[in-house]
């Protein structure tokens, strides 16, 4: 499997794509390997590469890929994310081999399964799926659809979600940001106090100090049948908003007493579409549940978020894989 880098539209950085076979299984060992590589690529002008994409073909029947993602710190070269998910690295990783076909995908690190397709206009979409349906509430880590989070700046309402990733999702009004303007022109102050909510929501989910998890989004009320929504990266804002943060976004608004979901009934969004504006545009989330007789909540059967481009930005790398076996 050939190792390349490549770049999904509105991604915050470059994904460096590797053959998982190739790589030592524990993390100390890989963590070593990737910041050579990641050393080397920045010396050589491909850098700074934050994000890596871990994959092989699947020895699971009923599926193409096996897919890690492994998330790079910007302030330490060295260290590395292992828990968390990224969407736009796994349109990096699939895009290439949907030539033929859709893609059939087992993610991980977060335990959901993708199927990534590819149009005749060359862009790509990609689906979100939780393997079985899913019971809407099992979304909701601490069993609440909203928790009181307290920071040294007071206390905020959020809904903590998970799908794709776990998110914290707070309306943009409680942060004092009226609009999706204000909402994508908000600076360094906000971004400060929603690194502390992610701290009190840390506490709560019972995560390490540091952990770049719960991800965190403000969402507004925007234009009609629209919503508006800002997240978190490493580091800062991101750029567009996250794959994964749109499909957890989609399934929260469908969640009744959730942040979205008010938020999505106040905007008239549809019950099987989300469209989002973003810093970087507007992009339609399409959400399937299913209602089961005798149950009072809908399952969630996927989420999928179309329209995307990825350029393959470097093909044919050598990483120095005698680091790999040796270190």
């Amino acid at each position: 499997m050939t190792s390349y880098i490549a770049m999904a539209e509105g991604a915050p950085g470059p994904t460096l794509v590797l053959d998982a076979g190739r790589l030592p299984g524990d993390r100390g060992r890989l963590s070593a390997a990737l910041a050579r590589t990641r050393l080397l690529l920045e010396d050589a002008g491909h850098g700074p590469i934050l994000k890596f994409a871990l994959v092989r073909p699947s020895p699971r029947p009923g599926y193409d890929l096996d897919y890690r993602f492994v998330q790079g710190l910007a302030q330490d070269p060295r260290k590395f994310v292992f828990d968390s998910g990224c969407g736009h690295s796994l349109l990096a990783a699939a895009a290439v081999g949907t030539a033929e076909g859709p893609l059939r995908v087992r993610v991980l690190n977060t335990g959901e399964e993708a199927v990534c397709e590819r149009a005749r206009d060359g862009t790509h979409t990609l689906h979100l799926l939780p393997g079985a349906e899913l019971p809407l509430p099992r979304l909701l880590p601490t069993g609440r659809p909203t928790d009181a989070l307290i920071t040294e700046g007071g206390v905020l309402l959020g809904s903590v979600v998970r799908f794709g990733n776990p998110y914290v999702f707070v309306d943009a009004a409680d942060l004092g940001l009226h609009g999706a303007r204000a909402l994508f022109e908000a600076g360094s102050a906000t971004l400060e106090r929603l690194e502390r909510l992610r701290a009190a929501a840390r506490a709560v989910l019972g995560l390490p100090a540091g952990s770049l998890l719960p991800k965190v989004a403000v969402v507004s009320a925007g234009r009609p049948g629209r919503l508006a929504a800002r997240s978190l990266t490493e580091p800062g804002w991101h750029p567009a908003f996250a794959l994964t943060g749109l499909a957890c976004l989609a399934a929260a608004s469908a969640i009744g007493g959730t942040v979205p979901h008010r938020l999505a009934r106040s905007a008239g969004c549809g019950t099987d579409r989300v469209v989002v504006d973003t810093p970087s545009g507007t992009v339609p989330v399409d959400l399937e549940t299913a209602v089961v007789a005798g149950e009072r909540f809908g399952r969630l059967r996927r989420v999928g978020i179309g329209g995307r481009r990825v350029r393959v930005l470097r093909t044919g790398l050598r990483p120095p894989w005698r680091v790999h076996a040796t270190a």
